[in-house]
């Protein structure tokens, strides 16, 4: 089965305590240019190497990013502010500008920035970029977290196929952080919620079936170092567990936390799910009964890697071995009579 995998090669400007007051140069290999943050007015923290900027309600401000391009020849790279998500692996990324129901911030970064820009920068040199901010007119507690994203599209239609017959695709582009606060004083904690659950497949394990839970991140806060330990059972026994760490869930944000079966097919019937979720000192337990239909369960495991089952054939060869053993029996029977 090919399946096209999209190769992602991304520098986050989340880079340790590296000083704004130093800049640093972000770059991917491949990618052809480099981004060094340059440091801004409004910086809350100086030693993170992404914009931490602290701002007030109707506020204007900008940050700037200095781009080298490291090539021969003309770059005409695509910028895009963008609020950050969560990814269904439980990790945080920046490439998306539309995110639907994968956010519910009240502001999102690509409003407040002006949105996508297009940048030419000439063979063997240096550009500025300005990126504007308009703050909202109303507060907001906590932060509003993304990255300003730079793709370089001449490189991302590259697609070449492996020794497997997976055909990758190359993108070669870096984020560089921009993290907002208004009031710095004031912790705002995660707060986790359970939303949906159904069958899906867990394109994170080989395609495996999976039951799929919607762990929803309400507050405007980072959730980091998220353990989760989930089991789906049914009529009290577990069929599927899972012991997950290191998680990291985006601001106001959601993800489908897959709990896969194994490759083992999933089958229409009640089941039972009981989460337990840790973060610092925080703790979120869930549990509720679902559904999974037959329709469900035959779509899931038509897009999955199902184990064969063979025990239809054991017990096919067992009734044909005793079969075997009658005919046999009656054949000894009806001889020794034929012999009276």
């Amino acid at each position: 089965m090919f399946r096209k995998l999209i190769k992602t090669i991304l520098a986050i400007g989340i880079l340790g305590l590296i000083s704004l007051a130093a800049p640093h140069s972000v770059h991917a290999a491949g990618a052809g240019f480099t981004i060094t943050p340059i440091a801004s007015k409004q910086q809350n923290d100086l030693s993170v190497s992404y914009f931490d900027l602290k701002l007030k309600p109707n506020q204007t401000a900008q940050v700037k990013v200095k781009i080298t391009n490291t090539t021969t020849k003309t770059l005409n790279l695509i910028a895009s502010p963008n609020t950050g998500y969560t990814t269904d692996s439980g990790s945080v990324a920046y490439d998306l500008q539309k995110l639907g129901s994968k956010s519910t911030a009240p502001y999102q970064l690509q409003t407040l920035m002006g949105g996508q820009q297009k940048i030419a920068v000439p063979a063997k040199s240096q550009r500025v970029v300005t990126f504007p901010i308009k703050m909202p007119a109303t507060s907001f507690k906590g932060v509003l977290d993304g990255a300003i994203y730079f793709l370089n599209p001449q490189t991302s239609g590259s697609t070449v196929t492996n020794k497997k017959g997976f055909s990758i695709k190359n993108r070669f582009a870096m984020a560089l952080g921009v993290t907002i606060h208004e009031d710095t004083k004031t912790t705002v904690l995660p707060k986790l919620t359970l939303g949906t659950i159904s069958a899906g497949t867990d394109q994170n394990d080989t395609f495996s079936p999976a039951v799929k839970v919607k762990i929803n991140n309400t507050h405007a806060t980072l959730t980091k170092k998220l353990k989760i330990k989930s089991q789906v059972s049914q009529n009290g026994k577990t069929l599927f567990k899972t012991n997950t760490s290191n998680l990291t869930m985006a601001a106001n944000s959601n993800f489908n936390y897959a709990i896969t079966t194994n490759h083992i097919a999933l089958k229409a019937g009640t089941y039972h799910l009981h989460l337990v979720a840790r973060s610092g000192s925080q703790k979120w337990t869930f549990s509720r009964n679902f559904v999974i239909t037959k329709a469900q369960a035959k779509t899931a495991n038509r897009h999955a890697r199902v184990k064969k089952s063979y025990f239809i054939w054991y017990i096919l060869a067992i009734l044909l071995v005793l079969l075997l053993l009658l005919i046999a029996f009656w054949f000894g029977r009806r001889s020794s009579k034929q012999k009276k």
